[in-house]
C-alpha cells in the first residue's frame, strides 16, 4: 500500500459501516506552513453517526467472545500495518499538522509501540478467585469490554493520541467510533486506510470526520455509546462530562506544567530539558513547560541558556529535514500568544527573545520565546499556553516555589530539577500532579506508565497507559457458581 503527500485535488471522508462515505458538506484541510488549503474533507452528518454506532454495536456483539490472545493479535497486526506505512504517513502528518518530519516520524513509531503495548498489557491481565463464606460457591472475577466507545482526539498528536485509546479499546474487547480533530482529519483518514490492511474485525473501528459541533455532540450523547474517551481542552472536557454524565468517562485534559528548578540543579541539564519541553511540537503539548519556577541563585544562567537554545532553533517548512520547529497548527493560536505576552509585559515581565509573529513568511510561524520575571498576577502564569513559550518566574524561597507549583486549576504533569535525591522525593511527592518528572522534560512519558490528572483539578479523570488504561476500558464482572 503506497501513500503520498496529498495534492490539492485530494478528497477524504469518513469510514463507516465498511465504506468511505460521501457528503455534500465539505470543508478544506489547511497546510499551516502555507496557510492554504491542500485537500477537501467530507463532513459527516448526525445520520452518519447513527449508522456508525449501529455498525459498531453489531461488531461488538459479534466479536465479544474473542479471547485475549485473539485481541492481542489484532493489536499486533495493526502495529505491523502502521509500521509498514510509517514513512508515507509521516509526510502527511507533517504536512497537515505542521511538526517537523523527524518529529512526525517519531510520533508514528511511538504509536506502533503503543499498539504493541496494548497487546502486552491485556495478555498480562489476570483474574481473581475471591474467598467466600458459602462453601458451595466458587467465585471468579474477570474483566470484559464495555461496548461502544466514542473516542474524540486532538490535532497535536493526530496518530499517537488516538492509539492511546484505540489500542486498549480493541485489546479489551470494545468497539470504537473515532472522531478525530477536524483540522487533522486527513491524517486520520490515511491512518484508517492503513489499518484496513490489519487483521482485525474492521467494523470495530468506525471513523467519523466532522467539523460540526452538533454532530460531535450527537455522538457523545448517543444512546448506543456506553463510554467516552476524550483528549483536549478542560473546557470541552467539562462540557462532555456534563452532557454524557451517565456514561463511563476517560478524560485527559489541559495542563500548565510547573517546572521547579532548585538552586542546586544542574543548569545545563535543566536548560536542555526545559527547552525541549517548551519548543518540541512548537509547545503544543498538554505536558509542555508551563510556568518555570526558578531559584534566584540560578535564574540568570537558566535564562541565558534557554535564550541560546531558542535562537538556535531552525524554523521553516516541516518537510525540510534541517528544520527543528515548524509552524503552529492554528493561526488563531497566535492571537492568544499575543494576548498572554502583552499581559505579562503589563505586569512587569521581560521578553528575552521572540515574542512576535514572524512577518513576511507564509503560514503560521511564531518563534521560540523566552520571557522572564513573570509574576503570579500575569495570565501567562496560570493559563495553558499551548505554544512555544518558556515563561520564567524567580523565587527566593523553596516553600514559595512549591506553593506556586500547586497554584491554579491544573494538575497534569510537573517537573523538578535538583541534584539532591532526598529533596527530589520530598518535593516531588508534594507537587499536585498525576506525573512528576525529576531532572528531565515534563514531556517524558512511556506507554507503560499511568498518565492523567490529579484529583480535584481540571486536568481530567482516569488514566492512560499500561495496565491502568486496560482497567479504564474494561469492567469487572463476577461469576458466582454453585458447585453442589
Amino acid at each position: 500500500m503506497t501513500f503520498t503527500a496529498p495534492s490539492a485535488a485530494d478528497f477524504y471522508s469518513s469510514w463507516i459501516d465498511g465504506s468511505w462515505r460521501e457528503s455534500d458538506m465539505r470543508y478544506p484541510a489547511i497546510n499551516p506552513a502555507t496557510g492554504r488549503p491542500f485537500a477537501d474533507l467530507a463532513s459527516a452528518s448526525a445520520g452518519d453517526v447513527d449508522t456508525a454506532v449501529a455498525s459498531a454495536e453489531a461488531a461488538f456483539r459479534k466479536n465479544r467472545g474473542a479471547g485475549a490472545a485473539t485481541r492481542a493479535a489484532w493489536c499486533r497486526s495493526a502495529a505491523q500495518a502502521l509500521l509498514g506505512a510509517h514513512g508515507e504517513l509521516a509526510e502527511v502528518l507533517s504536512t497537515e499538522q505542521g511538526k517537523p518530519i523527524a518529529e512526525a516520524t517519531g510520533e508514528i513509531l511511538f504509536a506502533v509501540r503503543g499498539l504493541e503495548m496494548a497487546a502486552e498489557s491485556v495478555l498480562a491481565l489476570g483474574g481473581e478467585t475471591p474467598q467466600v463464606q458459602d462453601t458451595n460457591k466458587r467465585a471468579i472475577v474477570r474483566r470484559e469490554g464495555l461496548g461502544v466507545w466514542a473516542v474524540i482526539t486532538p490535532w497535536n498528536f493526530p496518530v499517537n493520541i488516538p492509539v492511546e485509546y484505540l489500542g486498549p479499546a480493541l485489546a479489551s474487547g470494545n468497539a470504537v467510533v473515532w472522531k478525530p480533530a477536524p483540522t487533522t482529519a486527513v491524517v486520520a483518514a490515511k491512518f484508517r486506510e492503513i489499518l484496513l490492511a490489519a487483521d482485525f474485525p474492521q467494523e470495530l473501528l468506525q471513523l467519523v470526520i466532522t467539523n460540526e459541533v452538533a454532530v460531535a455532540s450527537h455522538l457523545v450523547t448517543h444512546p448506543g455509546i456506553v463510554a467516552v474517551g476524550f483528549t483536549g481542552s478542560s473546557g470541552t472536557g467539562q462540557s462532555i462530562a456534563e452532557s454524557a454524565w451517565r456514561k463511563k468517562l476517560l478524560l485527559e485534559l489541559g495542563g500548565n506544567s510547573p517546572i521547579v528548578v532548585l538552586g542546586d540543579a544542574d543548569i545545563e541539564i535543566a536548560a536542555t530539558a526545559i527547552s525541549n519541553a517548551a519548543f518540541w511540537n512548537a509547545g503544543q503539548v498538554c505536558s509542555a513547560a508551563g510556568k518555570v519556577l526558578v531559584a534566584a541563585s540560578c535564574a540568570d544562567e537558566l535564562t541565558r541558556l534557554l535564550a541560546k537554545r531558542a535562537t538556535e532553533t531552525v524554523l521553516g517548512s516541516p518537510l525540510d529535514p534541517g528544520v527543528t520547529m515548524g509552524p503552529v497548527h492554528l493561526e488563531s493560536s497566535i492571537a492568544r500568544y499575543d494576548r498572554l505576552i502583552e499581559n505579562a509585559r503589563e505586569h512587569g515581565a521581560d521578553v528575552v527573545t521572540g515574542g512576535e509573529r514572524i512577518q513576511g513568511e507564509e503560514g503560521f510561524f511564531f518563534p521560540p520565546t523566552v520571557i522572564t520575571s513573570v509574576g503570579r498576577d500575569a495570565a501567562l502564569f496560570s493559563e495553558e499556553t499551548f505554544g512555544p513559550i518558556a515563561s520564567l518566574s524567580v523565587f527566593e524561597d523553596e516553600e514559595d516555589m512549591v506553593a506556586a507549583a500547586n497554584a491554579g486549576e491544573f494538575g497534569l504533569v510537573g517537573s523538578l530539577f535538583t541534584t539532591d535525591l532526598a529533596r527530589a522525593f520530598q518535593l516531588g511527592e508534594r507537587i499536585d500532579c498525576g506525573l512528576v518528572v525529576v531532572n528531565d522534560s515534563s514531556n517524558y512519558w512511556e506507554f507503560s506508565l499511568p498518565f492523567g490528572g490529579a484529583a480535584g483539578r481540571q486536568s481530567g479523570r482516569g488514566r492512560l497507559g499500561g495496565r491502568w488504561v486496560i482497567d479504564e476500558f474494561s469492567q469487572v464482572k463476577t461469576l458466582a457458581i454453585d458447585v453442589r
